[in-house]
Formats: structure tokens, sequence, C-alpha cells
């Protein structure tokens, strides 16, 4: 009798064993799938924070030198600031001297445009005389503040022209000021026909080839005051483009194969 309680213990205990290394297994696949779940709906954070991340994109549309589109009209204001800005604004908040290569600016070559760092420059060059519209962007968004560029053209003529795009919401829009090799001035929406201020002759701007002239551009919510070399040019107001925005330079030709230009330094100043 006592031989057979024995044995039966025995037999319950071997079957309780057989239980647990069952159970075992579910219990891992179940640890198993939850950890899997948990990974699933964890994001993956991307930074976007260094300019390389940030790719311009370039015009594919020709420029029209000239268009029958009436042109907007511009609201007169109060003068913002009738002496030069870049007297009395101190340490700007950002500035680029091009002394070193990095990203602040995008460099790029194709069959109508190449921007390049070269000898302590942001070198911009219209290969073609068409009209042939291209940018470089940077990356930081200023929403009010004043922003220069000191600029020198090389062999010129006519309509080539060069400038800065302010308060662009992307890369293929934006405010673009330019000027002209024969010393006019101008403000225009890319996306838009028609120029907001026409091209406007200005003995501030200094015309001709090889010649440095200092583009200031002070933008106060939808109010703004355009400069050549410290002189005041023109004020307007326009509220297309009033939210902070990005900044770059352009350069279109119309007559000079291969119109080039240096930027020396450009810089803005919080407002």
């Amino acid at each position: 009798m006592k031989k057979r309680i024995l044995l039966a213990g025995i037999f319950i205990l071997l079957i309780a064993c057989n239980f647990v290394g069952v159970a075992n297994p579910a219990k891992v696949n179940s640890v198993s799938t939850q950890v899997s779940a948990q990974l699933t709906a964890s994001p993956i954070v991307i930074s976007t924070s260094t300019p390389q991340e940030l790719i311009p994109q370039f015009s594919e549309t020709v420029v029209l030198l000239d268009t029958e589109t009436p042109e907007p009209s511009i609201t007169p204001t109060e003068t913002l600031s009738p002496e030069d800005p870049r007297t009395r604004l101190g340490e700007p908040t950002w500035k680029e001297t091009f002394n070193k290569l990095n990203q602040n600016f995008y460099q790029y070559e194709d069959n109508e445009t190449r921007f390049l760092y070269e000898n302590g420059a942001l070198s911009l060059t219209a290969k073609n005389p068409n009209g042939w519209t291209g940018w470089s962007m940077s990356y930081p968004k200023p929403q009010n503040f004043y922003l220069e560029a000191v600029i020198k053209t090389e062999t010129c003529s006519g309509d080539d022209r060069y400038g800065l795009v302010f308060r662009a919401p992307d890369y293929e829009d934006g405010y673009f000021f330019g000027f002209t090799c024969d010393g006019k001035y101008s403000l225009r929406i890319y996306s838009q026909k028609g120029n907001l201020i026409p091209w406007t002759s200005n003995p501030a701007i200094h015309a001709g080839s090889n010649q440095v002239n200092r583009m200031g551009i002070f933008a106060q919510n939808d109010r703004y005051a355009f400069y050549a070399n410290g002189k005041l040019l023109q004020e307007t107001r326009e509220s297309t483009f009033i939210n902070a925005g990005l900044f770059g330079a352009f350069i279109a030709s119309a007559n000079t194969p291969k119109f080039t230009v240096n930027i020396d330094e450009i810089a803005f100043w919080n407002q």
C-alpha cells in the first residue's frame, strides 16, 4: 500500500514538471510580443537642426525680363530708419564671412547656375544670359530684422541682376530684392508676375563691373525699408509674407555669359 502511494506521488510530480515546461514558452512569447509592440509604437526622431539637411530647391522656370502684367501698387509709409542702420546696430545676431567651408549656404552647380564657397566669399554665377534665376538659401529664420550683404560684381552690363531673398516660406518663394548692373533696384515676390517696386534707378547704387554694393533690408512686421550703401532707397508696406522665413541670395544674367558676383559678408540683426 505504501509502495502504491509513493508511486502515485512520483507520477503527480512528473506531471507537474511537464506543466511548468509547457507554460514557460508561452510566458516568453507574451513578453516578447509586449516588447515588440512597445518598440513598434516608439517613433524614431530624426534631427533636422543641422543646416546640411536643409536642401534648397533651385528654380526650373526661366524668369522673363519684361512682363506686360500690371505691377502691384505700393503704399508709402513713414520713415523707419533714415540713417545707415549698420552704424547704430552693434554686433549682429548672425554673421557669415565665408572664411571657412561650411554649410551656412548651400553649394550647388547645374547647367544654369553655380554657387560655391571660393576665395573667402560665396560666389554666385549665372552661366547663360537667358534671365534664369537661381538662388542659394541659408538656414536661420528671422522675422523682424535688418539684413545686410556686401556684394561685389565681376564683368556685367545692363540688366544683369543679383540680390537678396528674404522672408521665404520655403525654398521656392519669397521676397526678392535686387540690383542691376546699371544701377537699378526692385522688389518682387518670386511666384507672382510683376514687381512690388518696379525697376528704379538710384545713384546710391554703384553701377558697373567690379563694383561693391552693400545691400540692406529693414523688415518690421509688414513694413520694409531698402538700402544701398547705407542710403535709404525706398519704403513700403506689404503683407504677403510677415512671418519668420528663410533668407538667401540670387543671381540672373540678361546680357553677360558667366555673370558672377561674390558675397564677402552677410549678417542680420534681430529687431
